[in-house]
């Protein structure tokens, strides 16, 4: 029997953040020894945030991360996440760790 375990965020300053609004934004995800891992991201705000994972986030392209919401995702270490809204008013928070 497989048991899921918690979260746990990895490394000092695991968690980093940007303010999403109307334009483009990146967050790089930091330079960890893991080579996968999960990043919990959380949409901090009153904007639907969009993320890419593979080149400039669009609001018709993206993935919506609803206002006050968290995601879990699968993702490599040392990676960039770029997120757009419609208006600004969000924040996005990224820690990236291991678990669900």
């Amino acid at each position: 029997m497989n048991l899921i375990s918690a979260f746990q965020p990895i490394g000092f300053g695991a968690t980093v953040n940007t303010v999403v609004g109307a334009a483009a934004t990146s967050i790089t995800l930091p330079n960890l020894a893991s080579d996968m891992g999960i990043v919990r991201l959380v949409n901090v705000g009153t904007q639907t945030v969009f993320v890419s994972f593979t080149g400039a986030a669009t609001v018709a392209t993206g993935m919506p991360i609803l206002p006050n919401a968290v995601e879990f995702i699968t993702f490599p270490a040392s990676y960039t996440i770029s997120a757009i809204a419609a208006a600004a008013g969000s924040t996005l928070y990224a820690t990236f760790g291991n678990g669900k």
